[in-house]
């Protein structure tokens, strides 16, 4: 075309011409470029023009008008628009084309050459646009798909990368002229800008891409919190109670087995006949258990119980459920400290009115040795019990000797032991006394105070352990009923003051001792 026919009649675009299959496209600048002022000519190619493919339908009136012409600056030569790029011959890289001249309001496709094709290339016939988003740069199209037309920027003639016809299958192709990049090429780069609307990636992978982000992701199971008793979970609790109980299992089997083997020695037979567990009495020691003593024992057992039930929700407490305030000001504490601190005085003052009562009675005799000879008889009473071979049992006159040594120690030895060091922990403890708090520090009063309670522990399991194994309706008409004859009273007794206990245990909660810390002082949240 004629530099006057561009400037007076409409442009016409040619449909994206395919090159031989296999050869890779040239690579081309996009369509808004601008092309070069003083381009070079290039050498024409010798082969004949292809005829043309019918134009298709676009938008080209306004792209001709907008877009600056070639000839201006390539002295009046025929115009024809670049070629998309094309496949040439399989092993044939095409040249690399100079840059097209930029063509206004571009579609989303490549453009095509005007007029011809590459020379001596074999025109196709033209494909569908390609949709775009209005005004978008070009965007590759659908893998696979034929080149669509769009509207190209016409090229100078003579400009450098001018097309070649392609050779035969296997020769080289001449240098082709800058043209649009062709529609899907993944070779070529797209134009800036903004992606054609509704346009897939090349190779077919947004589908896929967008299918996985679209697809909802599987919510995380939570994973179940272990139950935490203390500073452990209870499954680490259950495997410390099954080691405990194995290596208890363990240890009293050897005990059984060692112990039948000494009893079996004939020496040893001979000393236990000597020391059979227990010695007599003083005559001033009455037999049996008045009042005062069965009913200090029920009490001292109801508030060791609740002792060790808040002496624990004391220890293990991170946030106290209420506060315990003095009514004349002071330090708070925690209700459950409150409630340790006030079963602890009425323990201390069932202990006293007990051991007051034992020395008025000269009952004291019965658990404070009054010969030398309750140790080897509490070393046979030991060997006996420890063989399965047990000692005779009278409670209702005396008690053996490791009997009376262990109550003796529980009473006079481990209960104050047990309040010694609560008072020190306490808040009536002297806060100002640095010489006796020096001597008596507080971790080292907590250090003593729960194996102390501990040691409870261990005694009273013990102790039920032998009134049950030793004859358990005798033993609880003896403490309960106060009689020694046989008989269902002292077990009835006994499950009552089982259940008033229990009860108690139950309801000793923040909510129900509130209104009975209240009359002592202040209670609040916090």
């Amino acid at each position: 075309m004629s530099n006057d026919d561009a400037k007076g009649q409409p442009l016409k675009l040619n449909p994206a011409v395919a090159q031989a299959p296999g050869a890779p496209s040239a690579p081309a600048p996009a369509a808004n470029a601008p092309a070069p002022s003083n381009p070079e000519p290039a050498e024409a190619a010798q082969a004949p023009e292809a005829p043309q493919a019918p134009a298709a339908e676009s938008t080209t009136n306004e792209s001709a008008a907008e877009a600056p012409t070639a000839a201006a600056t390539n002295g009046g030569g025929p115009l024809k628009l670049g070629a998309p790029s094309a496949p040439s011959a399989p092993g044939a890289p095409g040249a690399p084309g100079a840059p097209a001249a930029p063509a206004a309001s571009a579609p989303s496709a490549p453009a095509a050459s005007e007029g011809a094709s590459a020379p001596g290339a074999p025109s196709a016939p033209a494909a569908p646009k390609a949709p775009s988003a209005p005004g978008a740069p070009s965007a590759p199209g659908a893998p696979g798909a034929p080149p669509a037309p769009a509207a190209g920027a016409p090229s100078a003639p003579g400009a450098p990368g001018a097309p070649k016809a392609p050779s035969a299958p296997g020769a080289p192709s001449a240098p082709g002229a800058p043209g649009a990049p062709a529609a899907g090429a993944p070779s070529a780069p797209s134009a800036p800008g903004a992606p054609a609307a509704g346009a897939p990636a090349a190779g077919g992978k947004a589908p896929v891409q967008q299918a996985a982000q679209n697809k909802p992701k599987e919510k995380p199971k939570k994973k179940r919190e272990p139950v935490v008793i203390g500073d452990r979970t209870l499954g680490q609790w259950g495997k410390i109670a099954g080691i405990t109980i194995a290596g208890v299992v363990v240890l009293a089997a050897i005990v059984i087995f060692g112990a039948r083997w000494l009893t079996g020695l004939d020496s040893v037979s001979s000393w236990m006949d000597k020391y059979p567990g227990e010695y007599h009495l003083p005559d001033f020691v009455e037999p049996g258990f008045p009042w005062w003593a069965r009913w200090t024992h029920f009490l001292n057992f109801f508030f060791m119980a609740l002792i060790i039930q808040s002496g624990l929700r004391v220890r293990q407490q991170q946030k106290p459920p209420a506060v315990w305030q003095p009514k004349k000001g002071g330090k708070k504490i925690s209700i459950n400290l409150w409630l340790h601190t006030s079963l602890d005085i009425l323990w201390i003052v069932n202990g006293v009115l007990f051991i007051v009562m034992l020395f008025v009675s000269g009952h004291w005799a019965r658990i404070i040795p009054t010969s030398w000879e309750v140790f080897p008889n509490a070393l046979s009473a030991a060997l006996q019990y420890a063989s399965m071979d047990w000692p005779a049992e009278n409670g209702w006159v005396n008690y053996n000797s490791l009997q009376q040594l262990t109550y003796g120690i529980v009473v006079f030895i481990a209960a104050p032991l047990a309040i010694i060091t609560g008072l020190r922990m306490s808040e009536w403890w002297p806060k100002k006394a640095d010489k006796l708090n020096k001597i008596y520090p507080a971790p080292l009063a907590r250090k003593i105070h729960f194996p102390t309670m501990l040691f409870f522990v261990v005694f009273i399991i013990g102790h039920v352990f032998l009134v049950v194994t030793t004859g358990m309706l005798k033993n609880l008409n003896h403490m309960f009923a106060g009689t020694p004859a046989e008989g269902w009273g002292g077990f009835l007794w006994a499950v009552g003051a089982l259940l008033i206990t229990i009860g108690a245990l139950f309801a000793t909660r923040p909510l129900l001792i509130a209104p009975v810390a209240s009359k002592f002082g202040t209670v609040s949240p916090r």
